[in-house]
Parts: structure tokens; sequence; C-alpha cells
């Protein structure tokens, strides 16, 4: 799960390369004149999601993390988790294990064996913060509406994003709601069938988040392993 994590890091939601067969064949899509209707609306919709919430400083999400991790053999956990971000900086626990970046350093703390590994920022997988979904998704996915839906009584649109270059994961889902653009849900799947999805049940922005919270001194932790990876 930790590896997984670190992708998603939603972060922190969060995550294989794709394959050049699914590149071909989603290029090929892209010469149908109604698959580019879709793909110019997802542009559209993701433009105005990511102009609300990365017009605020901060974000807090609270949601369930659920993981199918090999849907074949019927694998399926669920945790509940939440969600602080700030700029560049974010604070995320999953169960009992706590991801934790300053901008420069990201703590992966392991609670249950109270063990911390320590890398920079810079040599691990971006987040997939909702922020980050919408601050790179023109240069960094192949964005395509897919329809809307009903989720738990509210209309939600469902568009998939693909990575332009290889990837953890080979789609991420988003569903967005048309009324209000707040994040519904987002999955990640990948190519062994394994599917990580996230279900927000609240969703904050604007709100004091102290930079304490993205700060981690293993001192605090008598008997703490830690492994440092930098």
């Amino acid at each position: 799960m930790i590896i997984m994590i670190r992708y998603i890091s939603l972060s922190i939601l969060l995550f294989l390369n794709m394959t050049l067969a699914f590149g071909s064949g989603f290029q090929q899509q892209m010469q149908d004149p109604g698959t580019r209707l879709y793909e110019e609306k997802a542009v559209e919709i993701l433009s105005e999601a990511g102009e609300k919430i990365l017009g605020f400083n901060t974000l807090e999400m609270h949601f369930e993390y659920q993981a199918d991790e090999d849907i074949s053999f019927g694998e399926h956990e669920e945790m509940d988790a939440i969600l602080f971000s700030k700029g560049e900086k974010y604070y995320m626990r999953i169960g009992l294990t706590h991801f934790i970046s300053n901008g420069e350093t990201v703590w992966t703390f392991l609670e249950e064996v109270n063990e911390v590994h320590i890398s920079l920022a810079e040599m691990t997988e971006q987040a997939m913060t909702p922020a980050y979904f919408l601050k790179n998704f023109r240069e960094e996915f192949q964005s395509r509406w897919i329809r809307e839906e009903n989720h738990y009584g509210r209309m939600v649109h469902i568009i998939d994003m693909v990575p332009v270059e290889p990837h953890a994961f080979y789609k991420y889902r988003l569903a967005l709601d048309t009324e209000s653009m707040d994040i519904a849900y987002t999955q990640a799947h990948d190519r062994q069938g394994n599917i990580i999805h996230y279900e927000i049940s609240e969703f904050n922005t604007g709100g004091d988040i102290p930079d304490s919270l993205f700060e981690f001194d293993p001192a605090d932790y008598p008997g703490i392993e830690v492994v440092d990876l930098r």
C-alpha cells in the first residue's frame, strides 16, 4: 500500500507503464469527431473546476480509501482518510499510515510499526492531489468526458484522464459535481486490475491550516526506526 499511496498521495489518492498498444488505440480514437467533442468538454469542465479549487490557498478533504488490489481474487480494503494541502505542502493519513511533506521533504510514517521513511519531494512521483490533477491536466493527461451519472443523489461529470507519459496508473477517473464542481470521487486503475477509489465525504477550501502540520520530527517518537532515502 505504501508504494501505491506514494504515487497517489490522495495523494499522496496514489498509484505501471502504459503499453504502446493502448497509446496507439487512444490516438486512433482521437481522430473521431465525436471523441474530439468529448475531449473539449472535459477540458472545459476541468478548467472551471481548476479555476475554483486553485483559487484557494488551502484544501481539507475527508474521504474513504478503498482498494481492490486484485479484482480477480476479490481482495478489498477500506480505510477512513483525511488530506490537508497548502500549496506544495500536504498531510495525508490513511488508516495508520501518514504522509507528510513540507514541499521539500517527504515523510511516510508507519504508525503501527513506529517507522518513518524520509525522501526528497523531487525524488518522488508527483502527489495525486486534486490540485495536481486540475493544475497539470492539459500537459500531462489526455482528458475525456464520459457521461453524467447519479452519484448518491447528485449528478456528477465522469472524466477519464490518461497520462501522456508512462505513469504509475494507466487511467485516472474523476467525478465532479455538475453544479458545484466539487470532487465527488477519484479512482486510479492499473493494468493488473487494481483499483484505488477515494470516496470524498467532506471537501473544504480556504481554511486556516498551520504549517506545523506539514513537518515531522522523528525525535517526537521514542524508539522510531528511521529509513533515510535522501
